[in-house]
């Protein structure tokens, strides 16, 4: 019962996202404390964006919209693109030898590496395809329930997530975590309520609306509370290829 209650919530979560998909649109960004403080950890990294940009595990192209609108020339790359997403490319992160070396100014890799079943192997193709001196973002759960199973495979520390990036080449400006338990619990919450209320048409914006509020509580008080992310929902990195890789 527990898992047909699951994928019903799951099918209509799959809906909002695909009418709405940017991970700015005020559902998505507020769905959740979870989003939400991976949305406001995402901000300032986001600037570093520029030039072409390598759009890595794009999904549904949640992040196209801050990617454009911070000046970047986006191509993507997905091996199973949703929503009608068109991406530049077709390809499994682990192997992409039809993308050229040295192509991209950028790289963005947002809660995809999980899916990976070999990270560090996906870290080092996207070492590969970016110009020495270019820059990713890339941000990963911590703390978080399996999802898109049966390609649920890892969770990260700062610290594993360091220790990748630097086996694949990288030099690490940032590495930061973000969210906590109380927007952990706050996603579960959102993702029964707002399941149900997808259900209901109408009643699902009403519904986002009235717990967007949770989502940015739950936030503030993980932030104030656990200071140093020993219970983080995720972590967000910048890196960079060395000018001279």
């Amino acid at each position: 019962m527990l898992k047909g209650v699951l994928s019903h919530l799951r099918q209509a979560r799959e809906k909002t996202l695909d009418a709405s998909p940017s991970a700015g649109d005020f559902v998505n960004r507020y769905y959740s404390g979870t989003t939400y403080a991976l949305w406001k950890a995402a901000l300032a990294p986001m600037q570093a964006v520029n030039g072409l940009v390598l759009d890595a595990g794009s999904g549904r192209g949640a992040w196209k919209a801050t990617i454009e609108a911070n000046g970047g020339t986006r191509e993507a790359l997905d091996i199973y693109p949703k929503a009608g997403e068109m991406v530049t490319w077709i390809a499994d992160l682990t192997a992409m030898p039809q993308v050229p070396s040295n192509r991209y100014d950028s790289a963005v890799c947002h809660q995809v590496l999980e899916h990976v079943p070999a990270p560090g192997a996906g870290l080092s193709e996207i070492h590969r395809v970016l110009k020495p001196g270019g820059t990713l973002i890339i941000s990963v759960p911590h703390l978080s329930r399996q999802h898109e199973l049966p390609h649920d495979y890892f969770r990260f520390t700062p610290n594993g997530l360091r220790r990748l990036l630097s086996d694949s080449g990288f030099e690490i400006v940032t590495i930061t975590p973000f969210g906590g338990l109380l927007t952990f619990v706050h996603h579960q919450f959102s993702t029964l309520v707002l399941g149900l209320a997808a259900s209901l048409g109408p009643l699902f914006r009403l519904a986002a609306l009235v717990n967007a509020p949770l989502s940015i509580v739950s936030a503030r008080l993980d932030a104030l509370l656990d200071r140093s992310g020993l219970l983080a929902t995720g972590v967000i990195a910048v890196a960079r290829k060395r000018s001279d890789g």
